[in-house]
Formats: C-alpha cells, structure tokens, sequence
C-alpha cells in the first residue's frame, strides 16, 4: 500500500495534537486523552477565519506534556475573535473558523510591530500533528449498568454570532394633512 503524503501548511514540521472544549461552564485539569493532569502553554495559535482572515492568537491553552495535546476553549477563543473583527470586519463576526497550528513566538511579536504578509511568517508556522474532534462530556446522573450515558450538547456560541443589521427606520411623522 502506498504511503499518502499529507499537504503540510506552514514551514516548520506538525507539531501538538489539538482539542477544542465546547462547554464553557466545564474546565479541562485532566487531559481527556490520557486523564493525567494538564499544564498551561501560552503559544500563538494560527486561526483561519473565512473568507480571507489569518490570525495569530497567542492564547494560553491546557496543554498534556504526555500526550503533547493542547486543549483549546471554544467560547474564549471565539471572544477574543469577536473583539477583534468588531472593529476590522463586523461582517466577518460569525464566519466559519479554523485552527490551523501554530506560530513562532518570535515571529508573532514582530507581527505586533509591523504588518506581516502571509509568505513572510508561513516559513515559521507548523501545523497540527493531530485535530480531534471536539471534546464531548457526558450528561451527569445516575443510569443503571448497561446503559450508555447519554452526551451533554454544549450550549450555542454567545459571541460569535452572525448579527442582522437592524432594517433602517423611516421616519413616520403624521403631517399637518393627514390629522
């Protein structure tokens, strides 16, 4: 059997496994791969936003040194994306989103100094050695032994929602004629 080459992103080799965590109330102290406990990594995550926006998002994730798995959580993420774009591109708030990999911690803060284009920090993102699927809890309660606890759906997103600009109102004054 052929061995298939997968298309890499950035320059630098895939690096970490990732996990987005849907469920705001929840926090992840274990790893949910290995159940060991988890760190912190703050490293700057490559985000795709469409149709044509990279960021790099330096953000401090749950990070398991056993499994090199970093664990993201959704609504945090998807807040600071809003407080960007609010001011860049509202209409982008809501589009559809990937994260990609990561970016050299030097490379990030000279692109907090100057303006970078996509070719000038690519040679220095890397990819994702591994995307899971996102993490899914399930529902607390007590079920009898050959059942299989149902999963807990996590709540919509708060914050990165597409909005509908408010139809303009037309003002309705009565005139002197119509009275």
């Amino acid at each position: 059997m052929a061995k298939v080459k997968r298309r890499q992103f950035g320059g630098l080799p895939p690096k970490y496994s990732f996990m987005v965590n849907p469920y705001p109330e929840e926090r992840v102290s274990r790893c949910p791969l290995c159940d060991r406990k988890t760190g912190q990594r703050k490293i700057p995550i490559l985000i795709h936003v469409n149709p044509h926006h990279l960021i790099a998002l330096n953000y401090t994730c749950r990070y398991c040194r056993d499994c090199d798995l970093l664990v993201a959580h959704k609504h945090e993420i998807e807040y600071y994306l809003t407080a960007l774009f609010i001011q860049q591109a509202p209409d982008t708030i809501g589009n559809d989103y990937l994260a990609i990999g990561t970016v050299e911690k030097s490379v990030w803060k000279e692109g907090l100094k100057q303006n970078q284009t996509t070719n000038e920090f690519l040679p220095h993102a890397s990819d994702f050695a591994t995307y899971y699927e996102e993490l899914q809890l399930t529902r607390a309660g007590y079920y009898k032994a050959d059942q299989e606890p149902p999963i807990a759906v996590p709540p919509p997103s708060q914050d990165w929602v597409k909005t509908i600009p408010n139809p303009v109102k037309i003002n309705q004054r009565k005139t002197f004629n119509q009275l």
